[in-house]
């Protein structure tokens, strides 16, 4: 086997099912298989361990709406969606080995730095596409028709073969593995018996012919000048070795035709290049994570906004976490919104507990979000939505924001409310992230206090660093002035100057809500409220 061309860890490894894709692989090119066999090999294929748990934060964090929706990346006028089944398991399990982080950051700073690389990544993509679109394709009804199918499949492997071997030169990150992949496939027996077989079948003869027309153009004569077959093929046999051979096979009573011949031999070709099959597979996943990244940078740009990436920081037990900071941070999800999201510069301290007040439709809930995605996207090895970022690197990452009742809850709001801050101290790790929306928002503010003042000190016993929104403003004031605990920091949604949210935040506490704003933007006032009602006593009225 090859060189593995492994874009995603420092030590290169095969992270598929070598047996079950075998299988899938094999069974593919004799009969055609549809995409949800390769959908389901990609579903088995490993990762780098990770502490990350992907049910603590996914589905509050929209991760797989945001691959979807933010990730996708552009093939000259095709606009393609990556393959969730793919890059959603490698975007919620961030692996543990800091070392991978720098090696993918290694690959996506050349990406940007050199567009002549994008654009060999790009055309690599689309080569390895090609094969398992062949792959994928279904079988066709005629022998002649079924062997051309596999034939097309093996031209389609052989281009991308080249395409990875001719591309990446002066690459001095991860990529430079898929030109020495490319080269390595080239150069041995399979590929060369790869080529020979498409060269015999596509280059049986050369015929030299003599045309003469007429004056109103249409043809009048036509003869063979000369008949040059290809000789230099291994696999060539005269015309005379043809005739004899089917005679031979005659008279000793064999009844196969010659394009069975053909149809074994391709399907020994075929063997030959399988392990270098199985490597563009995983290759196929591992080009997709970088588009994918690409695509986000280029969407951000698009709406006026950076990505970067950020300056990752250990974390050590015993000692003060350095703080995070952030310039120009965003919530990616915005992108999608007709207008960009306004950016902000936020600094929160390594093990501090940052409580975020601020009236409704302020951004708080976003910008938890944003703070999320950052820290997430940061220990993938992605870009961060932000013009610049300094992080730390954190054992776990909780996030919860209030969930909405249904059906079959067993607990009210109360019971449900209590169950998740069970879950984040079942989850939670030393150094972790945590992000709660509106924390205690199921009881009446006496209790609440209670409950909170109690997370709040046990959290500073494992020293997570904790972003955490309340609409108790009384209470949060309360908590900044006494300071019951270190590393309490308070930050609020900004307001201008006519009392509207401007989607900043400042520090401090807020001191309003903006209830009564929000109730007449909506219509809940007492004047619109009695006009409802005046107007179902008309209606009642007449219907009597």
């Amino acid at each position: 086997m090859p060189v593995i061309p492994d874009l995603l860890h420092p030590e290169p490894r095969l992270w598929v099912k070598e047996a079950e894709l075998r299988q899938v692989l094999t069974f593919a090119f004799a009969s055609g298989s549809g995409s949800d066999s390769f959908e389901r090999a990609l579903e088995q294929t490993g990762a780098a361990p990770s502490r990350f748990a992907p049910d603590c934060f996914a589905k509050d964090l929209f991760i797989e709406d945001l691959v979807a929706r933010c990730f996708q990346f552009s093939l000259g006028a095709r606009r393609i969606k990556p393959r969730r089944r793919s890059l959603v398991p490698l975007i919620t399990n961030p692996p543990d080995d800091e070392r991978t982080v720098k090696f993918r950051h290694g690959i996506l700073a050349e990406l940007v730095d050199k567009p002549a690389l994008k654009a060999s990544l790009e055309r690599a993509w689309a080569a390895v596409e090609d094969v398992f679109a062949a792959l994928e394709g279904p079988e066709r009804g005629r022998h002649h028709a079924r062997l051309e199918r596999r034939l097309e499949i093996l031209r389609a492997a052989a281009t991308a073969f080249d395409v990875l071997a001719s591309s990446f030169e002066g690459a001095r990150s991860g990529l430079s593995l898929l030109g020495q992949f490319g080269s390595e496939v080239r150069a041995s027996d399979g590929y060369k018996n790869l080529t020979e077989l498409l060269d015999h079948e596509g280059h049986l003869a050369t015929v030299n012919v003599r045309l003469r027309l007429s004056r109103d153009g249409r043809l009048r004569g036509f003869e063979i000048v000369r008949v040059e077959e290809n000789k230099s093929n291994r696999y060539y046999v005269s015309p005379f070795g043809r005739w004899f051979g089917r005679l031979k096979r005659f008279i000793r009573g064999y009844l196969f035709r010659e394009d069975e011949v053909l149809g074994r031999l391709v399907q020994s070709v075929y063997d030959g290049i399988e392990p270098a099959l199985l490597l563009l597979f995983q290759l196929r996943r591992d080009l997709e994570f970088y588009l994918a990244a690409l695509g986000f940078r280029a969407f951000a740009e698009q709406k006026g906004l950076a990505v970067c990436l950020p300056t990752m920081r250990p974390a050590e037990p015993d000692t003060v976490l350095p703080p995070s900071r952030f310039v120009a941070l965003y919530n990616p999800h915005l992108l999608l919104e007709e207008n960009a999201p306004r950016p902000s510069d936020l600094v929160i301290g390594g093990s501090a507990l940052l409580l975020v007040t601020g009236p409704n439709s302020g951004g708080k809930t976003r910008l938890l979000q944003a703070v999320g995605l950052a820290q997430l996207l940061a220990q993938v090895g992605f870009f961060v939505p932000a013009k610049s970022a300094e992080l730390v690197r954190r054992n776990g990452l909780f996030v919860s924001v209030v969930e909405e009742a249904t059906a079959d809850a067993r607990e009210g709001r109360l019971g449900t409310e209590l169950l998740r801050i069970r879950r984040l101290f079942e989850k939670l790790d030393w150094g972790s992230l945590v992000i709660v929306d509106e924390l205690c928002s199921g009881t009446n503010p006496s209790e609440a206090e209670e409950i909170f003042r109690l997370v709040v000190d046990l959290l500073t016993e494992i020293e997570p660093q904790t972003v955490v929104t309340t609409h108790f403003l009384h209470f949060a004031a309360t908590l900044e002035a006494e300071r019951p605990v270190p590393r309490l920091e308070f930050m609020q949604v900004e307001l201008d100057d006519t009392q509207t949210p401007t989607f900043g935040f400042v520090p401090g506490v807020a001191t309003t809500s903006l209830a009564r704003r929000t109730a007449e933007r909506l219509g809940v006032t007492k004047e619109a409220l009695r006009e409802l009602v005046d107007r179902s006593k008309r209606a009642r009225s007449r219907a009597g």
